[in-house]
């Protein structure tokens, strides 16, 4: 147990201490942790850790698939159904047909292991894309289209794979069979998802504090997927629909908005922690000295993936276009074929393998190489090709607003030394007006022209009051806390704080949220029950004693 316990305990600092300096250094995380597990594994200083294929589609996977699925903007999805739908559906038969072509040539396999191999590669990895274009502020509808096709292209590709793992076993094929068994898991997958989805909507309202609404939660992704399985439909489309449904339906009507804070901080820590144990295992797994002896096939299956990705990506796009739906620009289709990233689920996928696969060795070491190309090539590279494409970047009234902004915030930074160092009596008091003098005429043209930006472009204002709003409010709410615990205010006068800080914090998220993908102005906003003010200040009632 002891031994268990430190091997847990270097993990974690592992995956921390390289998390944050990923952070610092504008990389992906996830490439830079699959590196560091590459560095440990070779230099021998963590053992072999084995990356266990039931552990991940049993508990990781949902995990990651709720998290992603009830932060998902069910509205946003909705107005770009037509292409996300397209690239989770069509999108992955023609990736694996043309990707399991080119495998089969590379690699010399008959056509049904090839096609696995296909199905394997057409799955989308979001979570270093995502993070990429985050730190990029690429356009909101570019991220809900990939975010939206990865959610459901697990779903579809997963189906496949075991469909065309049976036909890799048994050597039988029949399409009407296969496509009829493909159409029934995936319509009895959003069954099970949508009536678990709506039962816990009713199970969160009867739920009588955040931490009960939180353990619900991990209690529906994890039996939805399981009791979708042991039905024999897709538990992946089922725990998607289920996390859509009470992301966009129970999270608004069952949960206060001191439980929508404490639930969206649990996953997003959860599906943190998930990912980053993930990558940092799949590089501690990666055996370099057979991928190097494979390296030429290795090569040959990446680009056999670019060029299946472009095929469908294109070719899928260009019939939109001949249909009049709302276009998608040219450059986003270079980003979405670029950013076809593989990652921790093709992985797991190879390695779950059943031994009686012809030729699972090398099915196996050619996946982890590519994966690990993936990650390291695409990664590394993606937001400079972002960046080549004019997608994002900073626009020039973005440039002259922040510009203003950092001059306001130096000149108000001086103003503030200057008045220390005449107090502490090192600069005198004549020096002290010039000075003064001089970084108020700054202070005054820098507010001067944020307001005529602010004036002309309200709609980017609106965006940056809504940010800043956040961060004041978490502030006002800490203070009242703080207070409460100390016993400096009443309890019902510290309820009422509670309870109208915390209905305008959800509004400000809310309105961030809008304003970052259509410039929505920011809500008027009333106090919201009295129940979830009560909450916080139990809480903060039980930390007092606590720390007493």
């Amino acid at each position: 147990m002891h031994r268990e316990t430190l091997m847990a305990l270097e993990l974690l600092a592992a995956v921390t201490i390289v998390a944050a300096v990923a952070r610092r250094a504008g990389l992906p995380y996830a490439t830079a942790l699959v590196v560091t597990g590459l560095g440990l594994g070779y230099s021998g200083l963590l053992p072999p850790v084995k990356l266990d294929a039931e552990w991940m589609l049993g508990l990781f996977l949902p995990i990651l698939l709720f998290e992603a699925a009830i932060n998902t903007n069910a509205s946003h999805l909705r107005d770009d159904r037509v292409p996300v739908g397209l690239l989770a559906s069509a999108g992955v038969f023609v990736s694996a047909a043309f990707t399991a072509a080119g495998v089969a040539w590379a690699l010399a396999l008959p056509w049904q292991l090839a096609l696995l191999m296909g199905v394997m590669f057409s799955i989308t990895d979001t979570v270093a894309v995502l993070a990429v274009f985050r730190s990029l502020k690429v356009p909101a509808r570019l991220a809900t289209i990939m975010e939206g096709e990865s959610l459901f292209n697990d779903g579809v590709t997963l189906v496949l794979f075991k469909l065309v793992l049976a036909v890799v076993l048994t050597g039988a094929f029949h399409p009407g069979g296969t496509l009829l068994e493909l159409g029934v898991v995936s319509f009895g997958g959003m069954t099970v998802g949508m009536l678990a989805g709506l039962a816990a909507t009713w199970a969160l309202r009867a739920a009588p504090d955040h931490l009960s609404e939180i353990a619900l939660t991990v209690l529906l992704a994890l039996s939805t997927y399981h009791g979708a399985e042991w039905l024999h439909v897709s538990g992946v489309i089922a725990v998607v629909v289920a996390g859509l449904v009470v992301g966009n339906h129970a999270w608004k009507r069952a949960l206060a908005p001191s439980s929508q804070i404490a639930m969206g901080s649990f996953w997003e820590f959860a599906a943190f922690g998930v990912n980053s144990l993930v990558f940092l295992l799949v590089g501690l797994n990666i055996p370099l000295q057979s991928l190097w002896q494979r390296a030429p096939e290795i090569a040959w299956c990446t680009l056999a993936i670019v060029v299946g990705r472009a095929v469908a990506v294109y070719g899928g796009f260009s019939t939109l276009r001949l249909l009049r739906t709302r276009p998608v620009p040219a450059s986003w289709q270079h980003a979405m074929v670029w950013g076809n990233m593989k990652g921790s689920l093709t992985m797991v996928l190879a390695l779950s393998l059943p031994s009686s696969v012809p030729q699972r060795d090398l099915v196996v070491t050619v996946t982890v190489g590519v994966v690990l190309v993936s990650l390291l090539l695409q990664g590394l590279s993606l937001g400079a090709f972002i960046r080549w494409l004019r997608i994002s970047g900073v626009s020039a009234l973005q440039r002259r607003f922040e510009e203003c902004q950092l001059q306001l915030i130096r000149a108000r930074a001086a103003q503030t030394e200057v008045g220390a160092l005449v107090e502490a009596g090192i600069l005198s008091r004549s020096a002290y007006e010039r000075l003064k003098a001089r970084y108020q005429v700054i202070v005054a043209q820098s507010e001067r022209e944020l307001r005529r930006l602010g004036t002309e472009n309200q709609l980017y204002m609106d965006e940056a009051l809504a940010h800043i709003q956040q961060r004041v409010l978490q502030v006002e709410k800490a203070a009242v806390l703080s207070a409460m615990r100390q016993g400096l205010v009443s309890e019902q006068i510290g309820l009422e704080s509670l309870q109208a800080i915390n209905a305008r914090l959800v509004a400000a998220e809310q309105a961030h949220a809008r304003a970052d993908t259509d410039g929505g102005l920011l809500p008027d906003v009333g106090p919201f029950s009295e129940e979830a003010a009560r909450r916080d200040a139990e809480l903060a009632a039980q930390r007092g004693q606590a720390g007493k």
